[in-house]
């Protein structure tokens, strides 16, 4: 059995053959900070070949799965030079990584979403093989409304909810529940409550139990090579397209905005 990292902003329960992995930055509503990516990144390099954890379920504590970018991080960035070196651009490719990781994880990913999940944290919804919602679930396609573009989660959001219905929410930044989300094809299983979502986890584990877990692991990647979804040159392409956006002016705007609690200036315009 794999030993598990030391982490700062997941905490870790290794249960028989099952791993939970539970966000709770709770400063940051569990943004994808450089910290929350570091952490995630020992998890999965740590049970990539480790056939004893069967599946891993991803959640979140209190009420919040995962708000997205860490903005201010972004806009920190922002500032620097650009060039090689760029570090807006890096970032976002670390995140594109760390997307492509979890979506080809061998063992099976559980999104048990109880709370928001909102623009990176829909993308790493879209990256598990099962999703679960409760009523507290909250979605949202957010980037375009700071100005930005959903880039690095783009191909994950058109693979699990399909192009057409993607367009529609990246295009509009429309907020939408678990309900609605069980209704597009993001959740798997949309619960009344809570307690209901984690007795339909504890059912989901059972079943995947009985599976083989290399079996498992093999099937995964060959479904993926059907689909034909490997997409590692669009990790680069996508960050060049999120970078141009934080460094515009319009870009700028929208993330001010939100830090600041206001309406960016073009709301309300159309």
């Amino acid at each position: 059995m794999t030993s598990l990292p030391t982490t700062r902003v997941l905490q870790l329960k290794r249960e028989g053959a099952q791993l939970f992995v539970t966000m709770n930055d709770p400063t940051t509503r569990n943004a994808l900070s450089a910290t929350m990516l570091a952490d995630l990144e020992a998890v999965l390099a740590v049970t990539r070949d480790d056939r004893t954890v069967r599946a891993l379920v991803l959640q979140g504590r209190d009420g919040m799965f995962c708000a997205g970018g860490h903005l201010k991080g972004a806009l920190a960035g922002a500032a620097a030079a650009t060039g090689a070196a760029d570090p807006v651009h890096e970032e976002n490719q670390r995140g594109g990584r760390l997307l492509h990781q979890l979506n080809r994880h061998p063992m099976v990913v559980i999104a048990s979403v109880d709370g928001p999940a909102i623009g990176g944290g829909l993308g790493l919804v879209c990256c598990a093989d099962i999703v679960v919602t409760t009523p507290r679930a909250r979605f949202a396609l957010s980037e375009t409304s700071l100005g930005l573009t959903p880039a690095q989660i783009a191909p994950f959001v058109v693979n699990r909810i399909g192009l057409a219905t993607a367009r529609r929410l990246a295009l509009t930044g429309a907020r939408f529940d678990g309900a609605a989300a069980a209704a597009i094809g993001l959740s798997d299983h949309h619960c009344e409550s809570p307690e209901h979502a984690t007795a339909t986890v504890e059912r989901l584990l059972a079943d995947i139990g009985r599976c083989g877990p290399h079996a498992n692991a093999v099937t995964k990647a060959l479904l993926f090579e059907v689909a034909g979804i490997d997409r590692d040159d669009l990790i680069r392409r996508a960050a060049d397209a999120f970078t141009a956006c934080l460094r515009s002016d319009e870009g700028r705007e929208g993330i001010a905005a939100f830090l600041e609690k206001r309406p960016p200036s073009w709301a309300g315009a159309a």
